[in-house]
């Protein structure tokens, strides 16, 4: 029995030693609840008017959007720097992080001929639901297309960065699958929200990753209002490209002075 309770004491040793990334998964566990505890709440009587053919779109421009802008190279290079393969990228003429942008897009190119079948089969089956959006809807699509996968790609710069520094970086990457699903409007349209709890998405990036091309898309916000959110999710884009860049470079530099 002694040797059991002396295994229970060396995990709860590792746990007060971890309590930074345990502290993250407890409030990972706690946003859906939070969040959409307060939504249901708050609209239990007062739910916004949207329609079935808004709502099924939506969620198909949502997978779509999901699957041409995903960047998750933080998973596995994370795992890289901490072995010392990361290595094998400094001894090439390769120029990090943008690497990872060719690697994914041409991963991305055989994953969404796949998509192709699925998503034709969804627009069957639900034809006469899906809204049509015009063409200054469509070109404003694709623009945050182009900002949504910039903003992914820079938050995945950050976080894999973050093993640079941190040895237990795993929290970082569900927390940023959350914090997209919940403010970025994944897992439900931000206009659902009540206004006290749509202050905090509306000052992150998130909402530019899937809520705000999805929007435009089916005419849920206006022209008018896509083209005036342009200028904060460029600033947005912009900043964090600079930041991830700086950081990264930084934490590049730490890892061969440490490393070899």
């Amino acid at each position: 029995m002694r040797k059991y309770w002396a295994m229970a004491r060396a995990e709860l040793l590792d746990a007060i030693a971890e309590k930074e990334e345990i502290l993250i998964w407890i409030i990972i566990d706690a946003i859906p609840v939070f969040v959409m505890g307060s939504l249901w709440l708050a609209n239990s009587h007062n739910l916004v008017q949207v329609s079935i053919s808004e709502m099924v779109t939506y969620y198909l421009v949502v997978m779509i959007t999901s699957r041409l802008t995903e960047f998750y190279f933080d998973e596995y290079v994370q795992d890289e720097i901490r072995d010392g393969t990361f290595s094998r990228y400094l001894l090439k003429p390769l120029r990090l992080p943008w690497l990872f942008l060719p690697v994914i897009w041409g991963r991305r190119l055989f994953e969404n001929i796949l998509l192709i079948p699925v998503s034709a089969l969804i627009i069957i089956l639900f034809r006469q639901y899906l809204v049509i959006p015009d063409l200054s809807a469509l070109a404003l699509f694709a623009v945050y297309l182009v900002i949504s996968s910039f903003i992914r790609y820079s938050l995945s710069v950050l976080i894999t960065t973050a093993a640079f520094y941190w040895e237990q970086t795993y929290s970082l990457v569900h927390l940023r699958w959350i914090l997209e699903a919940v403010a970025g409007g994944y897992v439900l349209p931000l206009i659902f929200y009540p206004s006290w709890i749509r202050f905090i998405p509306d000052s992150l990036p998130f909402k530019y990753i899937f809520f705000v091309p999805t929007a435009v898309f089916i005419g849920m916000i206006s022209v008018q209002e896509a083209v005036a959110s342009l200028r904060p999710a460029l600033l947005w884009m912009v900043g964090l490209l600079l930041l991830s860049n700086l950081l990264w470079k930084t934490g590049v530099k730490k890892y061969s002075s440490v490393g070899g």
